[in-house]
């Protein structure tokens, strides 16, 4: 396989697996694409980006038009790994089964398809790991999920007799966790003190909608420790308010639509009840989402006038830094175990420990960490 060091790389505009890419031997673009286990390489002859994107398409077309005749001409073999995982399917249900479906994307199914379960080897998962990393541009994080949904299915053959035993499986790089930065209390407060500010200042009527809807998003966020998604497809149908013992209003929602599966009655605090109680109107349907618009610009609109879209270490934030400072937050509480917390917030204490909490310091909560009682020996 010949290897180009290149100087420039652009992904076709409508062949996501083809790319352009100008080597820093030559002053000529160089198209690429993976077929059949193999990188292929064409010179397109020109050194104009857009007469590149043109020949490197016709070339890719071409190449793919060939595969098809060919295939035609040879029946498709027995035992592939594309019948394989249809009867992997089949075990499936609920979430693990759009799960699965997922995880054999276009790219991870192209590689896969074709090739019977008995020939595969360490040196095909080799190449796998080769083109997820070096075409596909995957992280690791990624490549790690696909080679757990390849196992389950050669697992699955395995069960029903197709195959003796799993083949090897090359192992992969260690995965460097990157957890997700996450606000301080005075953090949030300045947030929160400069989106009032941005609605006051705001010069019409959408402006003001927009950032309120934002507003109230990133308080419902930190106030529920739900994902950005769960969140997007709560309905008013989905929450209803409720009472602790002190008699603080909390919401109780109905998560459906989450990776871990559905979670019932997930306890949200009284700030996520007030953003309920204020977005409800008499015009409300049950069916109407709680937040009918992505609010992702508006807020990085707005860590950005709070001049807290990138942290001390030169790491930005996003929405799902809200996740991680509602679970810092209540961590940092102390009222409830760590154990309650992770089944409400639809994770694992493992989980907490390496992402979430991974940046919470002894100093983050002195009275904790002194309020220690010591009992004397008799």
């Amino acid at each position: 396989m010949p290897k180009y060091s290149h100087t420039e790389q652009h992904t076709h505009p409508n062949f996501p697996r083809l790319a352009v890419l100008l080597p820093s031997t030559t002053k000529n673009y160089l198209a690429r694409t993976y077929l059949n286990g193999r990188l292929r390489y064409q010179s397109t002859k020109t050194d104009r980006l857009p007469t590149a994107f043109s020949i490197a398409a016709k070339w890719y077309s071409a190449l793919i038009d060939t595969d098809a005749k060919d295939a035609r001409k040879h029946p498709a073999p027995e035992n592939t790994m594309a019948q394989a995982h249809e009867a992997f399917l089949a075990t499936r249900t609920g979430s693990k089964l759009i799960g699965s479906t997922k995880a054999w994307n276009s790219s991870v199914e192209e590689f896969w398809a074709h090739r019977r379960i008995d020939e595969i080897t360490p040196i095909v998962f080799r190449e796998f790991y080769a083109q997820r990393r070096n075409v596909d541009g995957v992280k690791e994080h990624t490549l790690h999920k696909n080679v757990i949904h390849i196992r389950q299915v050669l697992t699955h053959c395995v069960e029903n007799a197709q195959l003796s035993a799993l083949p090897f499986i090359p192992k992969l790089n260690k995965i460097v966790h990157n957890p997700r930065r996450w606000l301080t209390h005075d953090e949030w407060k300045h947030l929160q003190a400069v989106s009032k500010q941005r609605i006051k200042d705001a010069l019409n009527t959408r402006t003001v909608q927009q950032r309120q809807d934002c507003h109230d998003f990133a308080m419902f966020m930190v106030h529920s420790m739900m994902r950005v998604g769960e969140v997007q497809h709560l309905t008013f149908y989905d929450c209803a308010l409720a009472k602790n013992s002190k008699g603080e209003p909390v919401l109780i929602c109905d998560v459906r639509h989450s990776k871990t599966g559905h979670r019932p009655n997930v306890v949200c605090l009284s700030g996520a009840a007030s953003v309920y109680s204020r977005r409800k109107t008499a015009d409300t349907k049950p069916t109407d989402l709680l937040f009918q618009h992505t609010t992702t610009r508006a807020f990085r609109e707005l860590m950005i006038a709070a001049d807290l879209y990138v942290d001390a270490d030169g790491e930005t934030r996003n929405q799902k830094s809200l996740r991680a400072t509602a679970i810092s937050f209540r961590v940092l509480d102390g009222s409830a175990n760590l154990a309650l917390i992770a089944r409400n917030a639809g994770t694992s204490i493992g989980s907490i420990d390496l992402f979430y909490a991974k940046y919470l310091r002894g100093t983050d909560d002195l009275d904790a960490l002194t309020s220690i009682k010591r009992t004397r020996k008799k």
